[in-house]
């Protein structure tokens, strides 16, 4: 029995136009299997280490971390992305964004809003990372998750004009970095 009803009105940059990709994701939306969950309590292992993350408002130059997460498993899979500051361990993280994605899809978690002209974020920590730099952690219910991070540098009110992107490095968590 559905749990929730698709709103038709959440038509966005967030949601994609081809009409069967819509009915799919109205679909996961109606037995309450798609969209960003409540990151307490559900478990969850760390699969890799993004080994940069910042994200900045206050300063001229501005930035944001948005890791990208594709979900290769058969099955809905609860993924954790986790933000930590550089001079912390892993017990408390700045923030947790976290959301149940559907086979075959990828979302975006990231440390704040951007336009979506830059990126559509699809999943944020509660309160945004504003003045942060570390690293994340991302957690999986099942291991088969592909994982991208990066890095985007802005300038004005409302991260008006990009001046530059960097990748972050992902290292399997627990694993050495093996140079590349």
């Amino acid at each position: 029995m559905p749990t929730k009803k698709f709103d038709p009105k959440l038509q966005s940059a967030k949601l994609p136009k081809d009409p069967r990709a819509v009915k799919l994701i109205e679909h996961y939306v109606e037995l309450g299997r798609f969209g960003e969950i409540d990151p307490l309590g559900l478990p969850s292992e760390p699969r890799y280490l993004v080994t940069y993350m910042n994200s900045q408002t206050a300063g001229r130059i501005r930035s944001a971390t948005v890791v990208s997460v594709t979900n290769m498993s058969r099955t809905i899979n609860r993924v954790f992305v986790s933000f930590f500051k550089g001079f912390q361990d892993n017990s408390a993280p700045v923030g947790v964004a976290a959301f149940a994605i559907p086979p075959d899809f990828t979302v975006d978690f990231g440390s704040r809003t951007l336009p979506g002209e830059i990126t559509v974020v699809n999943a944020l920590p509660n309160p945004e990372l504003v003045f942060d730099e570390g690293r994340a952690i991302v957690s999986s219910m099942w291991p088969e998750i592909g994982v991208s991070a990066r890095v985007i540098y802005t300038r004005g009110e409302g991260d008006a004009e990009i001046m530059a992107m960097t990748d972050s490095k992902i290292v399997v968590f627990g694993k050495q970095n093996i140079g590349d």
